[in-house]
């Protein structure tokens, strides 16, 4: 018989690997190989295009299909895992998310399978139109991190001037047990300094393990200046008083 609460002790694994260069570099390996899987996969697709009425065995290179989705299996599952140590979320990736490196990966493919056809009018438009999807969605997801530093900046700055103070969830999704977590919103209502009572909506993720449910007590941390700017509210678990803690539930 143990003496150690083992849900206590995962809980400090996963902390202790929080922000730390393993877990980071397992984000990075898992792009990595989601890259060469699918370069492989469209260097192989290309290769069909060698393909004639008289040829009697297939190209070496759609053997790549069999190469390519093992690759992105592995890759997808390497990544969110390490993503999951690296940050303590379900989701969002510290450097850059697996959809452009995918895209990108798949550029590549396509012009070293496109440079063993014959030349096709045309064709160049689709590893070019991957690429360009490549560049636009890490354009948008460097938007999207420059926007959420903004946010915890000014997060940073309600931790010390805001108020925070004792809320309730009215509201959020219970998941099935096969389900290893939840993304989506949830609703709190608290009473600020006035005396008014108010409801918030927020979108949030959370692993099984600490989901809270309807009815479970809540922190909430405002701008008491005007407590009606939503994009100044942030909900986290009882006893919340830090940046950190108020990131936890937060998509």
């Amino acid at each position: 018989m143990s003496t150690i609460d083992p849900l206590e002790a995962r809980r400090r694994r996963e902390a202790a690997a929080i922000g730390s260069p393993g877990a980071l570099a397992g984000v990075v390996v898992g792009l990595v190989i989601i890259a060469l899987g699918a370069a492989f996969e469209t260097w192989a697709l290309f290769a069909f295009g060698e393909m004639t009425a008289e040829t009697t065995e297939p190209p070496l290179a759609v053997f790549g299909l069999a190469v390519g989705v093992p690759l992105l299996i592995l890759g997808f599952f390497v990544h969110f895992r390490s993503v999951r140590r690296y940050t303590g979320r379900l989701l969002g990736s510290p450097v850059v998310g697996p959809l452009p490196v995918l895209l990108a990966g798949a550029a590549v493919g396509a012009w070293w399978g496109l440079s063993s056809l014959p030349a096709v009018d045309g064709w160049w438009l689709v590893p070019a139109g991957l690429a360009a999807a490549a560049v636009l969605l890490f354009a948008v997801g460097t938007a999207y991190r420059a926007r959420r530093r903004a946010q915890q900046r000014v997060l940073a700055r309600l931790v010390t001037e805001g108020r925070i103070t004792a809320g309730r969830i009215v509201e959020i999704s219970e998941i099935d047990p096969s389900s290893g977590g939840l993304l989506g919103p949830v609703t709190v209502t608290f009473t600020d300094h006035a005396g008014v009572d108010r409801w918030v909506t927020k979108s949030g993720q959370w692993t099984r393990a600490e989901l809270p449910a309807t009815g479970d007590p809540a922190s909430v941390i405002y701008d008491p200046a005007d407590p009606s700017d939503e994009s100044r509210i942030w909900v986290a678990p009882p006893g919340s008083t830090t940046a950190a803690d108020f990131l936890r539930w937060h998509s």
